[in-house]
């Protein structure tokens, strides 16, 4: 646990860039800030669920590790139809 706790500090300050970017920004930047904060908040669970060993933790990893994607495919295809 005790590797756990740096490794979780720069996850999530490696995070709140990346939501600011999600949250303002031009829609290409948002984009790239939704590509960037998926993965990322996917890190920061399977290490929650590493470090305090609940394998629930893991499986909302899992599928919001696949909802991120999907979710950045159709805000591309969405920023597509708008150029």
């Amino acid at each position: 646990m005790s590797i756990a706790v740096p490794a979780l500090v720069i996850l999530v300050a490696a995070v709140l860039p990346a939501l600011l970017t999600t949250l303002r920004g031009r829609p290409v930047d948002r984009l790239a800030g939704l590509i960037v904060t998926g993965p990322l908040v996917t890190l920061v669970l399977a290490l929650l669920a590493s470090a305090y060993g609940r394998t629930s933790y893991l499986d909302v990893a899992l599928i919001l590790a696949l909802l991120s994607f999907a979710g950045a495919l159709v805000f591309a295809r969405f920023f597509s139809r708008t150029l």
